[in-house]
């Protein structure tokens, strides 16, 4: 009796032991590949796999398996990378990019859509009357001298219509240290933050523009952990916005804003354009 429970046990442990748990190396993916003019790109090779007549194309679901019991002491779910290349004779690269520090763990049947990516032709000559009437969120400085714009089609890992200068200055490089004239608490001094200033602008074809400048305080008093441990919240000031209305004029490579735009009448260069990227910088009014 006992050697047969100790052979059923045995049995059992092992397969407990052997027994494997399924992980996610990367989901379903599905999406469109399409030209500036917006015709589908047919051919186009996507991972393993190419678009079909309509530029649409499908990657299909990657698991893999890990022994049960090393996961368990993991006590986590694995991160999840994904790196696909997108190429086709005649145009620009991209890399369709995504990571998740646990998306590892997700169940059968992950899928994730990327809609629409658009890719350039080499050497293709861009109008800039073909893409700014759109709406466009505006990185800036203090100032507004200096505008970094994307659409809704950008795309942070887009290495065809942006470089890391770019992304840097999008994301990191426009936010500014601004003396704070408010006490958070009468026992403290009045300290300096981050400030950073972002403006969406939707400009139309008729000439006129509305828009929103948002200036968000960026960890004001980050370092007063006396604070937090006091309040058990973090100090924080509310972000500010104007809304602003108007008109501007198009010529060549330079947008002309009128006063409501800020205080003065405000020219803007072109430095560069793209489907979803732009930069304007304020030209002297002398």
């Amino acid at each position: 009796m006992f050697k047969n429970l100790l052979i059923t046990f045995l049995a059992l442990s092992t397969c407990f032991l052997g027994s494997c748990i399924s992980r996610l190396s990367r989901p379903a993916i599905t999406g469109t590949i399409l030209d500036y003019q917006n015709k589908p790109i047919v051919g186009c090779k996507v991972g393993e796999t190419l678009t079909d007549a309509d530029g649409k194309f499908y990657l299909k679901e990657i698991r893999y398996n890990k022994f049960f019991i090393p996961e368990i002491f993991m006590m986590e779910a694995p991160p999840l990378h994904i790196s696909e290349d997108i190429k086709k004779e005649g145009f620009l690269s991209y890399t369709i990019e995504g990571h998740s520090t646990f998306g590892g763990g997700q169940g059968k049947g992950a899928a994730s859509s990327i809609d629409t990516i658009y890719l350039k032709r080499i050497n293709e000559i861009i109008k800039p009357e073909n893409y700014i009437y759109t709406k466009w969120t505006f990185a800036a400085n203090k100032n507004l001298d200096t505008l970094y714009g994307t659409n809704a089609n950008f795309r942070l890992q887009n290495s065809v219509t942006n470089n890391r200068d770019f992304v840097e200055k999008v994301q990191y490089g426009l936010i500014y240290k601004f003396n704070a004239t408010r006490k958070p608490d009468s026992t403290w001094s009045a300290e300096s933050y981050d400030l950073k200033t972002t403006y969406s602008l939707s400009l139309k074809t008729n000439g006129t523009y509305t828009g929103k400048k948002v200036r968000e305080y960026q960890n004001p008093w980050k370092h007063r952990m006396e604070y937090d441990r006091i309040y058990r919240e973090s100090y924080v000031i509310p972000s500010d916005s104007i809304n602003t209305k108007g008109t501007f004029s198009f010529l060549k490579d330079q947008i002309i804003f009128d006063g409501a735009f800020n205080k003065a009448k405000n020219s803007y260069k072109i430095d560069s354009v793209d489907r979803d990227v732009i930069i304007l910088i304020r030209k002297n009014n002398n």
